[in-house]
């Protein structure tokens, strides 16, 4: 007699073949992506990744470069008695 804790092993292995049987498939189908094709893949997500970045870099300046950055003001405990 199988025990409970058996079944459910049996169970899980039979849905993790049944997974890796229908990614064979699927793979099956698709032509190989060749190392360039992968290549561009990737530089797009980057790049997309980026794009605001670039937006921030590309737009002028809300502030002009000459009015002065706010300074953090020194109010730290460095009083010496």
């Amino acid at each position: 007699m199988i025990s409970e804790q058996q079944e459910v092993a049996r169970y899980r292995i039979a849905e993790r073949v049944q997974a890796a049987e229908a990614r064979a498939l699927r793979r099956q189908d698709t032509t190989r992506i060749s190392a360039r094709e992968g290549l561009a893949g990737a530089l797009r997500k980057l790049a997309d990744r980026l794009e605001p970045t670039s937006r921030r870099l590309t737009e002028p300046a809300t502030r002009p470069l000459t009015e002065p950055q706010p300074r953090h003001r020194g109010t730290g405990l460095s009083i010496v008695r």
